[in-house]
């Protein structure tokens, strides 16, 4: 099959065929459940789904064919699937909510999964709710067409060793925003005055795949731009809060890589260059979307214990916590799809809170729960020996957080399809654009984009 380029994946959604649509609703009575799943980040991630699947399969009798999908793969097949109608029952996509299923809830192309969410609506967290909420064009509502699974912030990995020789101590990090940055700019400098030919900041900064379009989306919020999108899916594009937002986040994150305090392969990075960087110890940090670096790591206890620090995002420059925007992978269904009643029982049956907890925590805990009663029942997420699980649960589940922009209006995912963001930071370090310029044009793109879609409230 022929891949299908992030640009034009937002297109071929619009384009889904109306054949696998009309296809009428199966009987109750389905004996095999196809799925698609995303493959995992390491083997404890796969084997996860894998039980999980064959408890339901025990306790009904039914059977499932899973389909692990490859991670460079997922979005381009799924898509394909949806186009051509030669869809599965179920799929899971770590990235599915950011470019799928905002632009398929907008083209009826989903079925709806409110019953299956009413099922455990009280015990979800309150921003996992609202991402699973999308705006249908075609009966102009917004209904539930995602179930959540887990859920994720942007992650700071730390090299402890190399802070110390350059040294300092974890204490010493600063705590607000510029100066929490500034700080790794410092030790790059004094490890270079050792003959340490290493950079300070791992910045993704390439125009593919999501880490560079978490890491600018966090600097945007974190320096006062979260309002870019209201939630009634509005655009704020010509607000001076967010446009000033949008410069310094350029500047911030382009700054560094033309002072050479970031590896000047990071524009080419895709997700899993960060984190290959920084296991080869050229990076001292690195912004990641989960805690994946170290729980990767788990085997190798001076690493994960000692060696690696995890942190959240720092506060902004006057203090104030900075919500964090909490990525909510979602399970969800195609119409078209042969089984979807069988479908719906296994998501009802997965998110029973047990199951899901267990789920969780045999994957290691690279994602976060989205049920908050989970840390009251059970102590293993807040566990104050492991130094990097907390971290992330306290920035998810106890810190501010707010869902991601394609949630509100799926004129964002399409920003996101079009690494909008990631092409200014491009113009500024390959071009010499200003950051002024490199901002006002991806505000202009994001506007004419933002006037193909009406959402009525």
């Amino acid at each position: 099959m022929a891949s299908l380029s992030r640009r034009t994946l937002v297109g071929s959604l619009g384009a889904i065929s109306a054949v696998a649509a009309a296809r009428p609703r199966p009987a109750r009575a389905a004996q095999t459940l196809s799925i698609w799943w995303n493959q995992g980040f390491y083997q404890a991630e796969d084997q996860a789904v894998k039980d999980s699947i064959a408890a339901w399969e025990k306790q009904t009798g039914n059977k499932v064919e899973l389909l692990f999908l490859p991670v460079g793969d997922v979005t381009a097949k799924i898509v394909s699937g949806m186009t051509t109608g030669d869809v599965p029952d179920l799929i899971y996509s770590d990235t599915g909510q950011n470019l799928i299923v905002p632009q398929a809830s907008w083209n009826d192309k989903l079925v709806d999964l409110s019953d299956v969410i009413d099922t455990q609506k009280s015990n979800f967290l309150q921003t996992a709710l609202d991402s699973s909420s999308f705006y249908n064009n075609t009966l102009k509502k917004r209904s539930h067409y995602g179930v959540p699974v887990k859920s994720a912030t942007v992650m700071i990995e730390v090299w402890r060793p190399m802070l110390e020789e350059a040294g300092f101590h974890d204490a010493d990090i600063p705590k607000t925003w510029d100066k929490y940055f500034g700080f790794f700019e410092t030790v790059q400098d004094k490890l270079r005055a050792k003959g340490k030919r290493v950079y300070g900041l791992g910045y993704s900064m390439a125009t593919k795949e999501a880490d560079s379009g978490n890491l600018f989306h966090a600097f945007l919020v974190g320096l006062g731009g979260g309002g870019i999108v209201s939630l009634d899916g509005k655009l704020h594009a010509d607000d001076p809060i967010v446009r000033a937002a949008a410069v310094k986040a350029l500047d911030d994150l382009t700054r560094p890589y033309k002072k050479g305090y970031v590896p000047q392969g990071a524009i080419n990075w895709g997700d899993v260059d960060n984190n290959n960087a920084f296991y080869a110890k050229q990076i001292v940090m690195t912004p990641n979307a989960t805690i994946s670096i170290a729980v990767a790591q788990m085997e190798k206890q001076d690493q994960y214990f000692k060696e690696i620090i995890t942190q959240g995002i720092p506060e902004d420059n006057a203090g104030n916590p900075v919500p964090s925007l909490l990525g909510v992978p979602l399970c969800f269904i195609p119409k078209g799809a042969k089984n979807v009643d069988a479908a719906k029982d296994f998501l009802t049956f997965f998110i029973q809170p047990d199951r899901l907890n267990e789920y969780l925590k045999q994957a290691r805990g690279r994602w976060v729960t989205v049920m908050p009663g989970a840390l009251k029942t059970d102590p293993w997420w807040l566990d104050p020996s492991d130094p990097h699980r907390p971290v992330a649960v306290k920035q998810a589940l106890i810190t501010p957080t707010q869902s991601w922009f394609q949630i509100r209006n799926p004129a964002y995912a399409d920003v996101n399809a079009k690494q909008i963001w990631a092409a200014a930071e491009a113009n500024i370090t390959q071009k010499g654009w200003p950051p002024e310029k490199a901002a006002d044009d991806a505000l202009e793109q994001i506007k004419t984009i933002f006037q193909k879609y009406t959402i009525t409230t």
